[in-house]
């Protein structure tokens, strides 16, 4: 082909090849656009009209406009961010991995990106639910058992976990030590919707934790005492990325914060298992039973917080 082009493989197991012609569409319907400038991926988390790849002089660029993430090799784009594209990098899209094939210099540089491995990431400002699920009294048990066990331990929960997160279309941002780290992507404004997804997650992680037991019982790994907590926020962070790998995508905000806080009083100083914020009881409320805990101090931080318990059904 004479020009840059795209290449995967599609549901009928054939390899396809699309032309960057000033731009392609990829999405779920693509409605009114020409089939020749379109990838058609059937996957309802993919959106309707999910990302735009366009051919720009010396340039080829993806922009993301989906709600559950694109991601350029390994590494998710910001929420409506937009990348510069080099040859062999790797767009996966609702599990449909898509190759770009360009032409040498078919790239340039902004000084206001961030570089990651030869693709540029914008950082965006967004609104996004967290939820962390913290271990109790993680730090007794790993000096009580050998390291196979503690490991055997933290791998069943982030499977066990991280499998709930992308069930209610999450993303699991990082394992931190004995913490699950996922978000909820609300795009601009708060959307409901993204913070009752990310409620009903952590309540099916809460009831998940017998099972967990029972697994690890089976390992014979002692952990009948195993009890957890999780704090749930929502707000305005500044999403980007500080590396090269995927898990340096960076969500960088006070509310990141505060989840973290929440997640280590939950099940401890508080004896409610899931605490959320005020902003998340907002958009939740008519979803879910909610306790009013009050306005509470919460450590590391000044003032105090009204914060809710989040029950489960």
């Amino acid at each position: 082909m004479s020009n840059p082009y795209l290449e995967w493989i599609d549901e009928n197991k054939q390899v396809q090849r699309r032309e960057i012609v000033d731009k392609v569409f990829i999405g779920r319907s693509c409605k009114g656009i020409d089939p020749q400038k379109t990838i058609l991926i059937c996957n309802a988390q993919v959106s309707r009209d999910h990302a735009v790849i366009s051919s720009r002089a010396k340039s080829i660029q993806i922009k993301d406009m989906s709600k559950n993430g694109t991601w350029v090799n390994g590494i998710r784009l910001a929420a409506g961010a937009s990348s510069d594209l080099t040859d062999k990098d790797i767009i996966d899209i609702g599990g449909v991995s898509i190759t770009v094939y360009a032409q040498p210099g078919d790239t340039v540089t902004q000084e206001s990106a961030i570089f990651t491995d030869g693709t540029m990431v914008t950082p965006t400002e967004v609104v996004v639910t967290n939820v962390v699920a913290d271990v109790r009294k993680f730090s007794t048990f790993s000096q009580n058992h050998a390291s196979a066990d503690v490991y055997a331990l933290m791998k069943e929960i982030f499977d066990t976990f991280s499998s709930i997160v992308f069930n209610f279309k999450g993303t699991i941002k990082d394992y931190a030590g004995d913490a699950v780290y996922a978000f909820w992507d609300h795009h601009v404004e708060p959307i409901s919707q993204q913070a009752v997804l990310a409620c009903q997650a952590a309540i099916q992680q809460s009831q998940a934790v017998d099972d967990i037991r029972t697994a690890l019982s089976g390992k014979n790994v002692a952990a009948a005492n195993l009890e957890m907590g999780w704090g749930i926020t929502t707000g305005q962070v500044t999403l980007s990325h500080y590396g090269s790998r995927a898990a340096d995508l960076a969500l960088v905000g006070d509310c990141t914060n505060l989840a973290f806080r929440l997640s280590s009083i939950a099940n401890k100083d508080l004896s409610e298992k899931i605490i959320i914020c005020t902003q998340t009881a907002d958009l939740v409320r008519d979803d879910f039973a909610l306790q009013d805990l009050g306005t509470i101090p919460i450590k590391g931080r000044t003032g105090k917080e009204h914060v809710f318990a989040l029950k489960p059904p």
